[in-house]
């Protein structure tokens, strides 16, 4: 009885019940919308940091980690058949893929210009598994690593600018190898890449491991790095608790995830995550005060008819619930209504994205920050912020309620 008679109230005064069902889901849109365009953005850009350049976890010699010492190596077979071993206990790492690199820091040079650049030498098929830098590659830029080109390299449009080259265009790749000779090699521009982030795009080119290699008095299968990309449906969570058992399996060497490898990028996400919180949190603050002003008044102006209530033997505490149930009603229509708007605006971008470039053109990408967001649709994110709506319109209704209790039956009749 006492939730129909609440519901019958709201209703009663439809311009004051419909101004705050319109500020609350105003409100809840704007906060939720904000909310995941933060979130979408960050775990976007985390993402493509991961995808194009870091993986989950890397391994490496120590000594190659602290000073980049192209001898401090590791032999592809040492590492390999440890890990294969290690696929089989683990249901997360069935399914990881493995890239093995070999990274020489040297300077490319054209006709026009040089720049210095990091070299990686690489499988193109497992590269390809792990690195996502082969899909931003249009179709009139050229291919990653063709197998049919002789000494094909892919650089960036930021490198091909600086040099003032173009696609197929000749470029000489210098260094120096294992027992300090200088190395000069002639590669060809198969492939023109750009991906978000500006400071890889500026120092990353590829070329194929087998060409690479015989240059640098290496021996045969020796690589730098050994980068492992789990499944991308894999929290963050999981590549942390998993991180130190492939430590136990490599005492010799370092290995860092993601987070370790690059502690901004993880501060970064922190960040916005604590954000979104005090997005949130700002506005419910401000719900809450609009809920206790307008269910405030309403107590007031019905004075008489709560007077007359207690009169004819309605317990405090059944006006008290009353009360709370007419605020947690308003709470939870207004809260819903601007939610599901806020899915139905974002939803149109989850697959298509926001285009940032427009406003403020490459300047995120020069910050390693995506210019295109990808809002994401999180359902946990979704109950939290339905949960908290539901308590803030609990913790605004007790004062418009305690204020009914306080009303003298007589009094109010009189009044």
């Amino acid at each position: 009885m006492l939730i129909k008679l609440a519901w019958k109230n709201i209703w009663r005064n439809k311009i004051r019940s419909g101004v705050i069902l319109g500020a609350i889901a105003l409100g809840l849109f704007a906060g939720t919308y904000l909310a995941l365009f933060s979130s979408g953005w960050m775990v976007g850009t985390v993402n493509d940091v991961i995808n194009t350049d870091l993986a989950h976890i890397q391994l490496r010699d120590t000594t190659f980690a602290a000073d980049n010492d192209i001898n401090a190596y590791f032999l592809r077979k040492n590492i390999e058949n440890i890990f294969d071993n290690f696929r089989q206990k683990y249901t997360l790492c069935k399914t990881a893929n493995i890239s093995y690199r070999l990274l020489i820091n040297g300077m490319l040079a054209s006709a026009n210009n040089s720049v210095g650049v990091q070299a990686n030498g690489v499988n193109v098929e497992e590269e390809k598994l792990v690195s996502s830098v082969w899909k931003t590659i249009p179709d009139s830029l050229g291919k990653f690593l063709p197998a049919d080109a002789t000494n094909p390299i892919v650089i960036s449009t930021k490198t091909a600018e600086k040099l003032k080259i173009k696609l197929n265009s000749k470029i000489v790749f210098s260094f120096q190898d294992a027992v300090g000779q200088m190395q000069s090699m002639a590669f060809r521009v198969r492939g023109i890449f750009h991906t978000s982030n500006a400071a890889f795009d500026e120092s990353t080119v590829f070329v194929r491991y087998s060409d690479l290699q015989p240059n640098t008095a290496l021996p045969d299968s020796a690589f730098h790095v050994a980068a492992i990309l789990f499944a991308s449906n894999t929290p963050f969570e999981k590549i942390s608790e998993i991180t130190p058992e492939v430590q136990k399996l490599f005492p010799a060497y370092e290995v860092r995830n993601w987070e370790q490898i690059s502690p901004m990028m993880s501060l970064s996400l922190s960040w916005t995550n604590l954000m979104v919180v005090v997005i949130i949190g700002i506005f419910l603050f401000a719900l809450a005060f609009g809920i206790i002003n307008t269910m405030l008044m309403a107590v007031l102006e019905r004075t008489q008819e709560l007077g007359m209530l207690g009169a004819i033997g309605m317990s405090k505490g059944k006006i008290f619930t009353m009360i709370m149930y007419e605020t947690i009603f308003l709470t939870i229509l207004g809260g819903f209504i601007g939610i599901i708007l806020a899915a139905l605006a974002l939803f149109p971008s989850i697959h298509s994205g926001i285009d940032l470039t427009p406003l403020m053109g490459n300047t995120f990408e020069n910050f390693g920050f995506s210019s295109v967001v990808y809002p994401i649709l999180d359902i946990k994110m979704f109950l939290e912020i339905v949960s908290l709506v539901i308590i803030t319109g609990i913790i605004s209704a007790i004062y418009p309620a305690r204020k009914a209790l306080k009303l003298k039956p007589l009094d109010a009749i009189r009044e």
